[in-house]
């Protein structure tokens, strides 16, 4: 079964082991179903979540301290993908983009190589940064995940994209 990353371990919170998540999915909320996580290839067992904006705060099974926690700092967090269905609001997780070669039909702009997530909308990154655009519904025509490509409208792309 194929696993889907879901966030990453940026700090300990505190002293009782809770370790502070940056979220890669659009809803943090959806932690409190979730029953582990697996975290450096290690399965947890989460026995608390909650979350303030996108940051999640996840209390993990044996990490009881701020050591513990601390241990953990910089991991991955990644989840079962058919788990991680409750953790997402739109079609696609942020992973499934990455690689995906842009094009407006006649000309290739690059690969996406990140996607940055911001509140008004996320920003598609090609080619390391080379070429950067907001994922918006009236430019993003087809994401073809089994052909690796993502359609966009060459008019809303030359009027959004910029170049670096």
């Amino acid at each position: 079964m194929s696993t889907v990353e879901v966030g990453k371990i940026v700090k300990p919170q505190g002293i009782k082991g809770e370790v502070k998540v940056v979220c890669f999915v659009d809803n943090p909320s959806g932690f409190a179903h979730l029953g582990k996580v697996t975290v450096g290839g290690r399965p947890y067992r989460i026995l608390r979540a909650r979350w303030v904006g996108q940051d999640v705060y996840l209390t993990l099974e044996g990490v009881n301290d701020r050591n513990a926690a601390e241990g953990l700092r910089d991991l991955i967090l990644t989840v079962d993908r058919k788990e991680a269905e409750g953790l997402k609001t739109g079609e696609y997780f942020v992973q499934d983009l990455i690689g995906l070669v842009v094009t407006d039909g006649d000309k290739d702009w690059g690969a996406i190589t990140d996607v940055l997530q911001y509140g008004a909308a996320d920003v598609l990154v090609l080619d390391g940064g080379k070429y950067m655009a907001p994922y918006l519904k009236r430019l993003v025509l087809q994401v073809d995940l089994t052909a690796r490509r993502m359609l966009v409208d060459a008019k809303v792309w030359q009027e959004v994209a910029c170049e670096n």
